[in-house]
């Protein structure tokens, strides 16, 4: 099956967190992991309806109902 990449530059929290990489598009399993282990650096109070219904498809997803954060 294959996986839509995600275009970093559509959801402004995920372009953020991407300071250390140069690819447009991350490949959703990437894009699921770096939110789980830089969602302290994520201003949960910016995000857009868009942004939160793509965090809840990848926890649903990859994280089988659940993210891990600190």
């Amino acid at each position: 099956m294959h996986t839509a990449l995600i275009n970093r530059h559509d959801y402004p929290e995920l372009d953020a967190i991407l300071w250390d990489r140069a690819e447009d598009r991350v490949d959703p399993q990437v894009a699921f992991r770096l939110y789980e282990e830089r969602w302290r650096f994520v201003a949960q109070d910016q995000l857009g309806d868009r942004e939160r219904a793509l965090i809840d498809r990848l926890v649903r997803v990859y994280g089988h109902g659940h993210m891990l954060v600190a």
